[in-house]
Formats: structure tokens, C-alpha cells, sequence
């Protein structure tokens, strides 16, 4: 279509347009997209028919009994569903995400659904098994407080890993070096923990003191802050995991243009998303002004294409929206 590699032409392009080639040559993304949109579906379902009442599935009333008990049964069924299209059970945290929104999470134990998986299953056993009654559905969700005026950006590197084939290497890693990789594995969630900690003392700040959190971000954005170590921390643990395991979870070329994004003033944190990778990458800008000048250097990157991506932070997971209100959400990307 002769448009520029930017969020503005991506604002143009007609919804569900063609992509222009097959789908097996258009890359992933890496970003739970198909947990999503079988998280959707499952929901829209469950809604139509009134297994789930559509109010359920609103920020306010996540909290609730009703609330929380109708998010389990989406989250159980989209879980299943899922994984039963994968062939097996992968970590769960896509679908989870998709339901929940942003937070922290711990596995379902694998052996809650697998049995159901099985060929030839009686519908009354798998309607059992992802029933919100059962109680062998384990996970753990712990809320995210995102800062105000944190925003996320990002962007697909024109590229694609496999992710399985990554998650094998490193799970195969892990089994021959017990040890070694307990302490690599406690020392990068203490980092991600850290992070989640600061998050939640800066939403704190913002709750108890509006201005003057908003004149520190003020400084923040006008400043570089390469010097802030904590994401660096974690990025270095992510390094030392791929070397292990002999998969490049950050590769060189990506390590070049995260780089060059944390030089960008007010960019607080960047790297790579989910199980890393050539897939995509992620900032976290202090407002609006430096995400468009982190935009401006990836259009201007030479040693890959970088393409953004219109999708953004959500506190809230699934919930259903008034198709007027969605248009408008959509216009404000």
C-alpha cells in the first residue's frame, strides 16, 4: 500500500484487511494473539447463551463472587481449549493474561485438563474437569498496580522465533542443571519481583501525593534513564539463561536495539517479551512524549525492520464492551 512503517499508517489500514501473502509466511509476533482470541470467542459464547451474565464481565465486578467465579469457568474452558489445539499443555500465563489482565502467575498444575485432552473423552468428564468447582485448578494471580502515565510500546522485529523449540532447549537446560539454573531462575523472579514492588510503591505515590508524583515523572521523561538497573538486571539474567541453554532469548541484534532504546530519554525499561527471541520487543515510556521519539528510532533502525504495534497496557482482561464504545477505544489507539 506504499504506507511508511509507523503507528500512524497502521491507524489507516482498514480492520481485517488482507495481509498479502499466505499465513504460514506471515510472522508471528510472540504476543498470545491466538490465546486471545480463543479467550474472546469462549466468552462471547458463554455470554450469547447465559452461562455468564454480561455485567459479570466488567472491571467493577471482577472482585466479586459472581465475578470471579464466571472468570474461572471462561479462564478453565479457554485453558482447555487451548492447550487442546497445541497438543499440549504450555504455560497457561497468554490465556490467563487474556482473562485477567495484567498480573502475576503461577501454573496450573498440567495434570488438572490432560486427562481430559485424551482421545475419545466423555463430554461429562471434561465438562468436570474445567467446572470453576474444581478445586485442582491451582493457579495463582497476583495483582499489577501499573503507575499512571506508564506507557507500554511494542514493536515486531520482522522476524519470528519458535518458541516451543526455544522452551524445550531451556526446559532440557533446567532438568541436566538443577542447581545451577535454581539459582539463576530465583535471581531473575527476585529482579521481575523488584520491578513489580517499585510498580506498586509508585502507584502508591501517585495515590497519596498527585503532583508531586507527576513532577517527578516530569524530570524522569526529560532524562535519560539508562541508569535505572533493575529491567537491565533482568535482561542480563535473560542473557545468561539463552547462553545456558544455547538459545538466543536476547540475541545480539536485539541487545543492539534495546540498547539504543533505554538511551532514549524518559524509556525506563525495554526488552524482550514472553519467552524472547527475534518476535517482538516491548518499552515502557514515562508518557507520550518519549514513546513518539522511541517510535522515531525505530522507524529509523537500519539493522532490522521495526514495525510498531498499536497494542497498549489494560489493567482489566475480558470484558464485554458496547460496540459503540469499542469503535471509540479503537480510534484512541
Amino acid at each position: 500500500m506504499g504506507l511508511d512503517l509507523c503507528s500512524e499508517s497502521l491507524r489507516r489500514l482498514p480492520r481485517m484487511c488482507e495481509t498479502g501473502t499466505r499465513l504460514q509466511d506471515v510472522h508471528k509476533t510472540g504476543l498470545g494473539s491466538s490465546a486471545a482470541m480463543v479467550t474472546s470467542l469462549v466468552a462471547s459464547i458463554f455470554v450469547h447463551f447465559g452461562v455468564v451474565s454480561s455485567h459479570v464481565l466488567n472491571p467493577d465486578r471482577c472482585s466479586d463472587t459472581e465475578g470471579l467465579r464466571g472468570l474461572q469457568l471462561i479462564h478453565n474452558v479457554a485453558q482447555f481449549a487451548h492447550c487442546l489445539a497445541q497438543g499440549k499443555v504450555g504455560s497457561g500465563f497468554d490465556v490467563s493474561a487474556a482473562v485477567y489482565g495484567s498480573h502475576v502467575y503461577c501454573r496450573f498444575a498440567p495434570a488438572v485438563i490432560r486427562d481430559a485432552m485424551g482421545e475419545n473423552q466423555a463430554i461429562a468428564d471434561i465438562a468436570k474437569a474445567v467446572s470453576a468447582d474444581n478445586p485442582d485448578w491451582n493457579s495463582v494471580v497476583g495483582r499489577v498496580d501499573i503507575p499512571p502515565r506508564f506507557l507500554f510500546r511494542l514493536a515486531d522485529v520482522d522476524a519470528g522465533s519458535n518458541t516451543p523449540s526455544m522452551v524445550k532447549k531451556v526446559l532440557h537446560w533446567q532438568e541436566t542443571h538443577p542447581e545451577e539454573a535454581k539459582v539463576l531462575w530465583d535471581a531473575l523472579d527476585a529482579a521481575n519481583s523488584q520491578i513489580r514492588e517499585t510498580w506498586t510503591r509508585l502507584a502508591d505515590s501517585h495515590n497519596k501525593d498527585a503532583t508531586e508524583y507527576n513532577q517527578a515523572i516530569d524530570w524522569c521523561s526529560a532524562h535519560k534513564s539508562s541508569e535505572w538497573k533493575r529491567i537491565l538486571r533482568v535482561r542480563g539474567f535473560q542473557r545468561e539463561l539463552g547462553g545456558n541453554a544455547g538459545v538466543p532469548i536476547e540475541p545480539p541484534e536485539q541487545t543492539e536495539l534495546l540498547d539504543a532504546c533505554m538511551d532514549v530519554p524518559g524509556v525506563c525499561m525495554a526488552a524482550v517479551p514472553g519467552a524472547g527471541g527475534y518476535d517482538a520487543i516491548y518499552c515502557v515510556t514515562l508518557g507520550h512524549g518519549p514513546s513518539k521519539d522511541v517510535e522515531r528510532l525505530w522507524s529509523g533502525w537500519k539493522s532490522m525492520s521495526v514495525g510498531p504495534l498499536l497494542a497498549n497496557q489494560s489493567s482489566s482482561g475480558v470484558r464485554v464492551l458496547d460496540p459503540n464504545a469499542f469503535l471509540e477505544m479503537l480510534a484512541e489507539l
